[in-house]
């Protein structure tokens, strides 16, 4: 007896686990499967189709509706029951900690973002306790932003730039001052009682890409984030890169290459030159005539180097100007060449160049893929992120979800109950 009952329980999990599995498959706009659906996708008879579903409905992970699907009645003789993927049952938290701003997301159990802040931080060089408690204070006023309480918050992960240790803390120098060594999830967990994981923002644009950016075909993949700083995130045959102590992604190689480093972030590197170029046209005595190299710049900066700004580069080149045109391939020059070696390393399909300076890729991929044919003897595609400056939180995100579907979903526990 005590062993039927064991199989009895077994079976009942294993029915439900793939019921719940069919209906998540579903797309949003498509979320509904009647029961005489579920008995054609699993192959399961009607009851046992019944009795899984009805268990899963207990649990709160799936909701029952009336005998219409897509919006239109079933049609099959007799009512059919109707079920759908409760993607509101719970919520996940992405957390994309940077030197400059800090961007929180809540999603559903879809990943559909319901919530999101962003804030800068007037002083990239604000102390580390000082930056935590700004970023745990947003992610609270999020979370409240969207009507939820902790509880229904099922998984967080938070993004930071440089390797992170397995218990989420910060193992090397980093563009962000003063977080070698900080515990980032021990941080986070003071506000929420939901687990926290902590990643490399590397390894999550990746993941963002693979999931909802350009790279979802992509086995073999380099992912470039490349605003203030360089940084890599890597896969090869479908699996993250990470190696020794989660470092696989240290461009300290560029020091080798001459006067380059991981510092020399796409962004950084044409804002620089880009103020060089003002700064050496309001230096003589009279401005640049119309059309002279440097002259569009000029006129949108008004002239003044501490306003130059990488957008401004980019849009000066897109208006033809060549003294612009001339700063943004310097500036690309330390990115082609942690691409060209990490392509002639790994070979990868497909490089993506992630961050908010992916909305230039339109004037920066061109001279990027000129200078990589000077450099590699086979040039990977090379694609400008369609997430932009929200790669490394929707990877985040997913991981979130990640995490979310091992901790609820898989055991099948119980939903949070909603207020």
């Amino acid at each position: 007896m005590p062993g039927d009952i064991a199989t009895s329980a077994l079976a009942r999990r294993v029915n439900a686990a793939r019921i719940l599995a069919k209906l998540r498959e579903r797309p949003a706009k498509r979320a509904e499967m009647s029961s005489g659906d579920l008995v054609d996708a699993t192959g399961m008879s009607r009851p046992t189709v019944h009795a899984a579903a009805h268990h899963l409905v207990e649990l709160g992970w799936v909701r029952e509706s009336s005998d219409r699907v897509d919006g239109r009645l079933s049609g099959r003789g007799r009512p059919s029951r109707v079920f759908s993927f409760a993607a509101t049952a719970g919520y996940v938290l992405g957390i994309d900690i940077g030197a400059h701003s800090v961007r929180v997301v809540v999603a559903d159990l879809r990943g559909a973002f319901v919530a999101e802040a962003r804030i800068a931080f007037g002083d990239p060089s604000v102390g580390p306790e000082q930056r935590i408690t700004r970023v745990r204070k947003l992610a609270v006023e999020v979370v409240r932003t969207a009507g939820l309480r902790d509880e229904q918050v099922l998984a967080v992960c938070v993004g930071t730039s440089g390797p992170v240790d397995a218990d989420g803390v910060v193992q090397q120098r980093t563009g962000i001052p003063g977080f070698l060594g900080v515990d980032l999830r021990a941080a986070l967990a003071r506000d929420f009682s939901a687990r926290v994981c902590v990643e490399n923002d590397c390894n999550l644009a990746l993941i963002g890409e693979r999931w909802r950016g350009c790279a979802g075909t992509s086995q073999d993949v380099v992912c470039l984030l490349a605003g203030e700083r360089l940084g890599v995130g890597m896969c090869t045959g479908g699996t993250l890169v990470r190696g020794q102590a989660n470092s696989a992604r240290d461009l300290g190689f560029l020091s080798l290459m001459g006067d380059y480093s991981r510092d020399d972030g796409i962004a950084r590197s044409v804002r620089e030159r880009g103020a060089s170029l003002v700064a050496e046209a309001a230096a003589r005595a009279t401005p640049p005539r119309p059309g002279a190299p440097g002259a569009e710049l000029r006129t949108l900066t008004d002239a003044d180097p501490r306003r130059v700004s990488a957008r401004d580069v980019f849009e000066a080149v897109r208006r033809g100007d060549l003294g612009a045109a001339g700063a943004l391939e310097e500036g690309l020059e330390a990115a082609a060449r942690a691409i060209a070696t990490l392509t002639m390393l790994l070979a990868p399909e497909l490089v993506v160049v992630t961050g908010a300076v992916a909305g230039a890729g339109d004037v920066l991929l061109p001279p990027l893929r000129r200078r990589l044919t000077d450099l590699v003897p086979r040039v990977p595609r090379i694609e400008a992120s369609p997430l932009r400056e929200h790669a490394v939180v929707t990877g985040a995100v997913r991981l979130a979800l990640d995490t979310a579907e091992t901790d609820y979903l898989d055991p099948l526990a119980p939903a949070p109950r909603a207020a």
